[in-house]
């Protein structure tokens, strides 16, 4: 191999002026981020994130040492966040013992940006909206006060009271974030989990309009009640990444969107290049402005369900170690906005595990951050 001759003085002084040439992102910066209220925060702008998204209270603390034991670029923001709202199957089996509380003080989230999750399943916000009798009086006339009718109801009705529907339970969702901000929990924005695949069926335009209402809810809230707009972080899996041809549709989820996380969670076997390239393709379909949010969503693995690829094999700790972190790498190589990792459950839980995840994360940081 070729090695430069060039004296160690000279590449020095060349470092400085390559990171003027190339922008300051080409030296990682190492200092802790400012507190954010509310997203988008301008400290975070051109810094590629993490997402981290679904876990339960008693994980958390660990989730939060394997960010700190990372490796992470001191300034990466970390948006992380789980389920909010009843009505969702999140509990885990009563035969799963919780762990011991890790030693020392509670641990603080570095850089953190607090995002809980809401989700297109029905839930308790559909059931009803929960405003004081001031509030209710401030909200303007027009809207669905109580029960929002079911999907199989709402598929029979018109196009304006479907996304009508989906603005209210849009609207809901906010209506909590406001209520927690006021109770001085700090929730700088949200995650919508997640564009539903039958968006993409016979009927798929009907659903369609529901999700545009619903992120439109999230966005705006309710301006009367003192809501701005706030923009998330929206899930979609390939399914609705390849088979939604609606452009009015990808703008209304682009208008709302800080990040779209696209659902890849990858089957661990073959090659992780081979498997990267054949993903790659996914952003390239999305309008060139959600392209630019594009953010690369896998799971760690060991957790299996319909959709959620990962160890599938049961091959060793060592082999998804090392085959998730080369099909980081090629996908930090291919262009994206950033990582996110789903699904801190089960055996995704262990500490062992979480901690290879935000290790093989970091690297594929750093890498982004070269670029």
């Amino acid at each position: 191999m070729h090695h430069s001759r060039v004296p160690r003085v000279r590449r020095l002084l060349a470092i400085p002026l390559l990171c003027l040439a190339f922008g300051v992102l080409a030296a990682p910066a190492m200092g802790e981020l400012p507190a954010c209220a509310e997203a988008p925060c301008a400290s975070d702008a051109g810094i590629p994130p993490v997402i981290l998204a679904y876990y339960r209270g008693r994980t958390e603390p660990y989730l939060i040492r394997a960010v700190q034991q990372s490796g992470l670029p001191g300034d990466t923001p970390i948006y992380y966040g789980s389920y909010w709202g009843t009505g969702v199957n999140t509990r885990p089996p009563p035969t799963t013992p919780p762990p011991p509380p890790p030693p020392g003080p509670r641990p603080v989230m570095p850089n953190r940006r607090f995002a809980p999750i809401f989700t297109f399943a029905r839930t308790n916000y559909w059931e009803r909206r929960t405003l004081t009798s001031e509030e209710e009086q401030g909200v303007r006339p027009g809207g669905i006060e109580g029960r929002v009718p079911s999907m199989a109801s709402l598929l029979k009705r018109s196009g304006s009271y479907r996304y009508t529907a989906g603005l209210e339970v849009g609207r809901r969702f906010r209506d909590d974030i406001r209520y927690k901000r006021a109770h001085h929990l700090r929730v700088v924005t949200w995650q919508f989990d997640e564009l539903p695949n039958e968006a993409v069926g016979p009927d798929g335009w009907k659903y369609r309009q529901v999700v545009r209402g619903i992120l439109r809810g999230l966005f705006t809230g309710r301006p009367e009640l003192g809501d701005s707009p706030l923009p998330g972080i929206v899930y979609g899996s390939g399914t609705t990444i390849l088979g939604i041809h609606d452009t009015g549709f990808w703008n209304a989820v682009d208008d709302a969107s800080l990040f779209f996380v696209g659902e890849e969670y990858p089957d661990f076997v073959g090659a992780p290049g081979a498997a990267a390239r054949s993903i790659a393709v996914w952003p390239t379909r999305l309008p060139p402005s959600l392209r630019k949010k594009y953010v690369a969503g896998l799971t760690p693995g060991y957790r299996l369900g319909v959709g959620l690829g990962g160890n599938v094999k049961h091959r060793s700790r060592s082999f998804v170690t090392k085959w998730q972190l080369s099909y980081i790498r090629a996908r930090a190589q291919q262009g994206v906005a950033g990582f996110a990792q789903y699904n801190f459950n089960y055996r995704n839980a262990s500490t062992a595990v979480m901690n290879d995840v935000l290790r093989s994360l970091a690297r594929g940081i750093r890498l982004l951050r070269r670029f």
